[in-house]
């Protein structure tokens, strides 16, 4: 039937005055219906309105659906208002309607207003509000549902019963679906189906297989959905079983059951047989190519997946959201930049690039290749964003340094009517924790324990990470102990947040608990651990580790031997650090620097360099860090000519920019050979600001040189910038004591005392029979005080025997001002 004609006669007859029989209008009003042609319905009420034709109940309703199943929920609201009488079936028509357009809450509301209204649901009205419960994720909906049910009879419908089973078991109640399941009169093979399909989607994959078998000794034959069900097991042995009885149910050649067992193949890491069954299929739809590309993408067979994308394209299915979704993974994931760029294109020219998922997914791609620009105009073409969308598009703006963009984007998510979720919070913590804004920090903690959302183990684990970087440990450990179910990211997070903060000691206790609450460590949580016992050169425990680490399933990885290398040569061990670095396959350029930074720490700076050469021989490029290392090495070796060809190498062989730490080295370097007028000419020409550890060196070694003059303009620079900073004010007064001016040393002193500046007291650790002591300076709190300092003198005594004299011209100030 041809519409266009039809409504040109319908006009044609209007216009000469003549009548059509109603159940014309029933026919051509259907076939509206059947070709989704919103306008030609839309023009066929207008006709009928038009010449005066009152419509019944039936045609009406059929309009309702026609609007509905067009999406139009506007133009359906309306025409269902202005009924004058409405029956069952316009109620059903438009919860259903509700429901297939995603309102699920309108659908439930209209199916409350039903009741109000005194109409009696019918059997297809519980079905559309059991799906419209499903839809709103809420089980009370359902629930309420099941009592009204329970109540009028229907309850021994076996649809009814099935749609219950199905509504409880993807609303992750599997207990009511199962009881559900017990209870029904009557059982067919859509409730075997139902109750098998609720367990695997619920993880109870040995359940749905004993279903499975129950079923086939009630004598009923499992049918494409039945198999579908099961085929969610990853027992390999199972999958070739049920494949077995597939081909013997002659089902081999069905699209969805094809589609499932590819994917039980591959969840069971077999790729060789999915492909032979893909390639064995007489028919593939979509589902079908999704599955596979899906499956190449999640085992990182990238190629495979663009070419079976190509191939899809070539024998005319036209690709989907999941298509093109899955995709943007592979390429985000291997950074496949020209491929990336060209699928994106090709979203925009097929109109999917509006859609939400593959919105996102475009979103994480550019995230991935640092092009911000493009992942902006990939979020504002999105017709409707989700959450997703939004926390996509906050941690873009994390991973690409533009803190404060997130922050923004946080504030208008809320604005926008979306709730911020965990991912949200995650993202924003970043932020806040890379912007060093503890406010901002603690007033996101705040929200999160208005939401219910501190005791999860993600969000904690940020918490725990921002708290441990602003210096704050002892909130960090609040919110650690306030974790109700910890998991591995947690307790390393917590271990590397004490040995951050130099309580490598705490780091060791908390390895301890870890083992008594039987959590396994992993390399991260080794790596972090000896970071702690570098830090109070606990050798013996360092040692421990090492052990622990050989016998683990650890022994390989790089990020354990790097920190393996650098506690060994902190505590002294440079053979140590040496062994692990040889027997490291893997070498990475933290593996060379490393070992470079261990020579240079201990003093071996002829080792230094001629690693540092090898380094170069192996390809390996160097990074900053390296440099720094090398720096050092010249500044313990006096070899400051050395030095400055390293700073200019830096520059201008491997183009890296130096920063403040490598001028820091160099001022350390110059100001120890006694070249202080020009360490001070460079900080002068730095790119930069120069900060307080810059300054810091020039100061120390105008105390060594006794430089006065330039020692007062370093600490004035070095207060500017942190006024707190004893060390400063105690170099300074101490450089006025050496030259004997007792007066400007007291001034000092008494100015820092003004200024609330107080010397933080030396600490110092030392391990003696596999236990970690701490010391600090004034502190004889320990049990054994008495016989470590007559020991102490002992010492002494020996070290003046041997020729050692100590430097004391500002000592006895520094203990008068120390009991003061």
């Amino acid at each position: 039937m041809n519409l266009e004609l039809v409504l040109a006669t319908l006009d044609s007859l209007s216009e000469n005055g003549d009548k059509l029989d109603p159940r014309f209008y029933k026919s051509v009003i259907s076939l509206c219906i059947s070709k989704g042609a919103l306008e030609d319905g839309i023009q066929l009420h207008s006709h009928i309105v038009k010449i005066g034709h009152q419509p019944d109940i039936f045609l009406e309703n059929q309009f309702l659906n026609l609007y509905l199943k067009c999406g139009d929920i506007g133009l359906a609201l309306n025409l269902f208002n202005g009924m004058c009488r409405r029956n069952t079936v316009s109620w059903n028509v438009m919860i259903a309607g509700y429901c297939s357009n995603g309102w699920f809450l309108e659908g439930l509301h209209l199916f409350r207003m039903m009741l109000v209204e005194g109409m009696l649901p019918d059997q297809l009205t519980y079905l559309s509000a059991l799906k419209a419960s499903v839809g709103s994720g809420d089980p009370k909906h359902g629930q309420q549902i099941h009592s009204h049910l329970i109540k009028t009879g229907l309850l021994t419908s076996v649809r009814v019963g099935n749609a219950l089973i199905s509504m409880y078991a993807k609303l992750s109640n599997l207990e009511d679906a199962e009881i559900m399941y017990r209870n029904m009169v009557e059982q067919d093979v859509v409730s075997w189906n139902s109750i098998i399909t609720a367990n695997a989607q619920n993880g109870c994959n040995y359940r749905a297989l004993t279903l499975f078998v129950e079923m086939k000794k009630e004598g009923l034959s499992a049918d494409e959905f039945t198999f579908g069900g099961v085929l969610k097991t990853r027992d390999l042995m199972e999958v070739k079983q049920l494949h077995a009885q597939i081909i013997k149910s002659r089902l081999e050649d069905n699209v969805f059951v094809g589609s499932a067992l590819l994917d039980a193949y591959a969840k069971c890491e077999i790729i060789q047989d999915a492909y032979l069954i893909f390639n064995k299929m007489s028919s593939r739809n979509i589902v079908t190519w999704n599955t596979m590309i899906s499956v190449c993408v999640e085992n990182d067979q990238v190629d495979k997946s663009l070419q079976l994308f190509m191939q899809m394209g070539e024998q005319g299915i036209f690709p989907d959201e999941y298509s093109i979704s899955s995709l943007f993974k592979a390429i985000a994931t291997h950074s496949k930049i020209e491929e990336g760029k060209q699928l994106h294109a090709l979203a925009i020219k097929v109109g999917l690039h509006t859609d939400a998922l593959v919105g996102n997914t475009i979103i994480t791609m550019h995230s991935k290749h640092k092009n911000v620009c493009d992942c902006q105009k990939a979020f504002e073409s999105i017709s409707e964003l989700d959450c997703i969308s939004w926390n996509a598009m906050i941690q873009m703006y994390v991973e690409n340094e533009q803190f404060e963009q997130a922050l923004t984007l946080f504030n208008e998510m809320k604005y926008s009517g979306f709730d911020h979720d965990e991912f949200s919070f995650v993202s924003v913590l970043a932020a806040c924790t890379s912007l060093s804004w503890p406010r901002m920090g603690k007033a996101v903690h705040g929200n999160l324990i208005k939401m219910g959302l501190v005791p999860d183990a993600f969000v904690g684990s940020s918490l725990i990470d921002m708290y441990a970087k602003f210096g704050v440990i002892s909130d960090a450990k609040q919110v650690f102990n306030k974790v109700e179910h910890r998991d591995l990211i947690a307790w390393n997070s917590m271990i590397v947040g004490f040995v951050q903060n130099d309580n490598g000691n705490a780091a060791l206790k908390l390895l301890s608990s870890m083992w008594e609450e039987n959590v396994e460590p992993d390399n991260f949580t080794f790596a972090g651990v000896l970071a702690g016992c570098a830090d109070i050169t606990a050798i013996q425990q360092g040692r421990q580790l090492h052990a622990m680490v050989l016998k683990s399933r650890i022994p390989a990885d790089t990020a354990v031997a790097n920190s393996l290398i650098t506690m060994y040569a902190s505590v002294g061990s440079i053979k140590e650090a040496e062994k692990v670095f040889s027997k490291l396959m893997a070498k990475n350029v933290v593996s060379w620097t490393a070992m470079v930074g261990g020579y240079a720490q201990n003093g071996y700076a002829k080792e230094a360099f001629e690693l540092f050469e090898k380094m170069k021989n192996f390809q390996v490029k160097p990074n900053g860090i390296t440099f720094v290392a090398l720096l050092t090495a010249c500044s313990h070796a006096g070899l400051t000519e050395q030095a400055k060809m390293f700073f200019h190498m830096m520059e201008f062989e491997y183009q890296i920019t130096p920063d403040v730490e490598h001028y820091a080295c160099m001022v350390d370097v110059l100001g120890r050979a006694g070249r202080l007028k020009e360490a001070e000419e460079l900080i002068n020409k730095m790119p930069h600001e120069p900060n307080a550890l810059v300054w810091r060196m020039l100061l120390g070694a105008s105390r060594i040189h006794g430089d006065l003059d330039r020692g007062k303009r370093s600490t004035e620079k070095i207060l500017a910038l942190e006024p707190g900073d004893s060390a400063a004010y105690v170099l300074l007064s101490n450089l006025y004591a050496a030259q004997g001016n007792w007066e400007g040393a007291v001034g000092i002193r008494r100015l820092m005392r003004e200024n609330g500046v107080r010397k933080e007291p030396g600490k110092s650790w030392i391990e003696v029979q596999n236990q970690v002591h701490q010391f600090m300076a004034g502190d004889f709190s320990h049990p054994q005080a008495n016989q470590i300092c007559s020991k102490l003198s002992e010492l002494l005594v020996k070290m003046k025997v041997a020729g050692y004299i100590p430097q004391i011209d500002s000592y006895f100030h520094d203990i008068g001002e120390e009991t003061t």
